[in-house]
């Protein structure tokens, strides 16, 4: 898998602090170890997810809605929602996914992304999880790729 290093502002967005590591950690025991921290790495030009929580297989985004990015966003900026879908051989899991996507036209790092999804419907394994995820992508080597971290809960 290869990893993207995160910019500073979206790192500092979507990354807990240690105390919120520490008090997520100890919430997943007091659960009886139902949940658990996600991280993984979407590969948009692969249209794959790896990662834990069995989050290995296919993703695929479908749009159904777009917004104005405020004036003072980047020209190429959009503002984006839509329905993320990961399917892995032993069910699937479907988020609401919204954010800002920037394709940074004439910048020499390229694409960037971020976003969060939320209330997720799943099937097989996945069916009845409950969290949240957050996204953060950006360009390397010509591939978007999209770092994952979240929390979610089995029931």
């Amino acid at each position: 898998m290869r990893r993207a290093s995160l910019g500073l502002l979206a790192a500092l967005a979507i990354a807990p602090s240690a105390e919120g590591v520490a008090q997520a950690e100890g919430a997943t025991q007091a659960e009886g170890g139902r949940c658990r921290n996600i991280r993984a790495e979407i590969d948009l030009s692969q249209g794959t997810i790896a990662g834990n929580f069995g989050l290995n297989g296919g993703v695929v985004f479908t749009g159904d809605g777009t917004g104005t990015p405020p004036p003072t966003a980047p020209a190429t900026s959009s503002v984006f929602s839509g329905l993320l879908e990961i399917t892995t051989v032993r069910g699937s899991l479907t988020f609401r996914e919204t954010g800002m996507f920037s394709s940074r036209t004439g910048n020499p790092d390229g694409a960037v992304l971020t976003s969060w999804g939320d209330s997720p419907v799943g099937t097989g394994v996945f069916e009845g999880v409950t969290g949240d995820l957050f996204f953060a992508g950006r360009n390397v080597d010509g591939v978007l790729l999209v770092q994952v971290l979240g929390r979610l809960c089995r029931p």
